[in-house]
């Protein structure tokens, strides 16, 4: 791969509009960040959430690692277009208009929504259109047997962890629907209330079985005292889960995860965790 420049909050130019392009048309313009070729914060915003995906330096530099990743995912996109039939043009590796117009037929052709990004619909139709495991149609559970088994069992370590610590801890959300994630990740974008998620329908781990929400209760309520949460936090990750209370990102106190190693558009293109 060629050597691209370093780019960072202040960049402006050409390459800043290839990054821009780029992250837009894979389904990462979170916060909505304009296509200018201004490095704003917003951009440098979803380059780090794009480096913590990959686990890359969360420095908001686009580096020539950081560059290698992101042209990579669009040339697989692109190969894979034209693979099904889509003219995609050059598979260059920068999501231009040609790319874009093919990923719109793609989609028309799948009954998918005309956005031309790769969402993550998108990403499993042309990724791996032959899903047998049907996570998309699954309904939203409160239940630990909507969870991966491993992950089951890590929960209930937790719970148990938690109750000798003196702890009323409710698990309120297992796997979550794919639509139910679409309606949080609308919320604050458009439709009313504060943002509380960066992940659509499919990219969530809740959307895979390997997360749930939980939270301390007091009297019977859910408490708003986050050293409960902490203290919570503290006693899943000692049972081996991720919390989202250490999120670089949007900070989520309640949230607890295993993610095999995987990240979410691996799920997506069809890998699975041991014993699936």
């Amino acid at each position: 791969m060629s050597v691209f420049p370093s780019i960072r909050l202040g960049s402006t130019g050409h390459y800043v509009r290839l990054l821009q392009a780029d992250l837009n048309g894979l389904a990462l313009n979170y916060n909505g960040f304009a296509l200018d070729g201004h490095f704003d914060q917003k951009t440098s915003d979803a380059v780090k959430n794009f480096q913590d995906r990959f686990s890359l330096n969360r420095d908001g530099i686009v580096r020539n690692s950081t560059w290698k990743v992101l042209v990579d995912n669009v040339l697989a996109v692109q190969r894979l277009l034209k693979q099904n039939g889509y003219h995609a043009g050059y598979a260059d590796g920068w999501f231009g208009a040609t790319t874009t117009a093919a990923v719109i037929a793609f989609q028309k052709a799948h009954g998918l929504y005309p956005s031309g990004i790769v969402d993550p619909r998108t990403r499993q139709a042309l990724f791996h259109p032959h899903d047998k495991d049907h996570y998309q149609n699954r309904p939203t559970s409160a239940s630990l047997d909507s969870l991966n088994p491993h992950v089951a069992a890590m929960a209930r370590r937790f719970l148990e962890l938690t109750r000798a610590n003196h702890m009323d801890v409710r698990i309120y959300t297992a796997f979550r629907s794919w639509d139910d994630e679409d309606r949080l990740f609308a919320q604050g974008r458009w439709t009313p209330g504060p943002i509380v998620t960066n992940a659509r329908g499919g990219d969530s781990y809740h959307n895979w079985g390997l997360a749930f929400d939980a939270a301390p209760f007091e009297n019977g309520a859910m408490t708003t005292d986050v050293s409960k949460f902490r203290l919570m936090g503290q006693l899943g990750k000692q049972v081996g889960l991720q919390w989202g209370g250490d999120f670089k990102s949007i900070v989520d106190y309640p949230h607890f995860q295993h993610t095999f190693g995987l990240n979410t558009w691996d799920l997506l293109d069809g890998v699975r965790p041991p014993g699936e």
